[in-house]
């Protein structure tokens, strides 16, 4: 006898909704620390969730300790941050998740790694110098290591990114692999496949141009001594041109690319949600065809290489044309 019933969730089911609640919940709590002026429908959109979720999770975050309210005028207004300070934790503690925090922004991808270099940055903070600085030192030596960028590099474009500073950067750029000198904006220090990213508008151009610098090509740095404002939303759609990449290359204009797979590769390309945008059309001789909508499709052929024969491009839409990145 055959039964409509709903199943019940499984534990890892309920196990892996919870575990997307809680990083969707970081993600409001550091957006707004981030960009308390950003327009809420931009932090929604960037989120994926509607206005109705929104305010569940900001009943949730309030229930932690981290309350916040909103005015068209004033932005986000963060009335308490129980979120931020740690207490509590003794000097074992805090080496323990140092540590495990190094290993996540060595292992992890993108917004989750980038929040858990912020965090063991914190969990340095209640220690004593100069054993604090120390440790911060050796912290941001081994997350820089291990995403083949120099430290030093790192520790100045993040203080240009605080402060609204213009630099000069030497740079080798992919394909004639020359270095030159670049004058540039920082705008955001991101991480996609275990490799730093700068987001940042060139001020030797005109007109200017937002583009992408692979942070370990940076082979020297210097101040140009020019302060920098910005508007909250003047990036140029950076998160929505992030969810257009398929691997490092960010567009606003994203082009349409298919792969057919064959054999064992199907089992391969069926088991991972590779892009948001993908879809997948099964064939009755067991082949299926990929297709994904992407800012640069020679990312998407790249990837496919790794199942050899049993990869073929089938279309890609358009010409290729200039890219994002340096």
């Amino acid at each position: 006898m055959e039964s409509n019933a709903t199943l019940p969730p499984s534990e890892a089911e309920k196990t892996g909704n919870e575990v997307f609640r809680v990083s969707r919940l970081l993600q409001i709590a550091h957006g707004i620390r981030e960009n308390p002026h950003q327009p809420i429908d931009e932090l929604l959109r960037r989120l994926g969730i509607g206005r109705s979720q929104f305010y569940k999770d900001k009943a949730a975050l309030g229930q932690v300790g981290f309350r916040f309210e909103y005015s068209k005028t004033k932005g986000f207004t963060i009335v308490e941050d129980r979120l931020t300070p740690i207490t509590g934790l003794s000097l074992s503690d805090r080496l323990v998740l140092m540590f495990a925090l190094e290993h996540l922004c060595s292992t992890g991808e993108g917004t989750l790694a980038a929040l858990a270099m912020e965090a063991g940055r914190k969990l340095a903070g209640g220690l004593p110098s100069p054993f604090k600085e120390k440790l911060l030192e050796c912290f941001d030596t081994q997350v820089a290591s291990g995403f083949g960028a120099r430290n030093e590099i790192l520790s100045v474009l993040r203080e240009a990114l605080i402060r609204g500073q213009r630099l000069r950067i030497l740079y080798t750029r992919s394909g004639t692999w020359e270095q030159r000198w670049r004058e540039v904006d920082p705008r955001h220090i991101y991480m996609r496949q275990r490799t730093l990213y700068l987001y940042a508008r060139t001020a030797d151009e005109n007109p200017p141009q937002w583009k992408v610098f692979r942070v370990s090509r940076i082979q020297q740095i210097q101040h140009t001594g020019v302060s920098i404002t910005w508007r909250p939303d003047e990036d140029d759609g950076f998160y929505e041109r992030q969810k257009n990449a398929f691997n490092a290359f960010l567009g606003s204009d994203p082009r349409s690319i298919t792969i057919r797979f064959t054999g064992q590769a199907c089992h391969y390309v069926r088991e991972q949600k590779w892009h948001p945008s993908q879809q997948i059309e099964e064939n009755s001789d067991g082949s299926l065809l990929f297709t994904v909508n992407v800012a640069e499709p020679m990312e998407v052929v790249r990837w496919s290489r790794q199942f050899g024969d049993e990869a073929s491009v089938v279309s890609i839409q358009g010409e290729h044309d200039e890219r994002d990145d340096e």
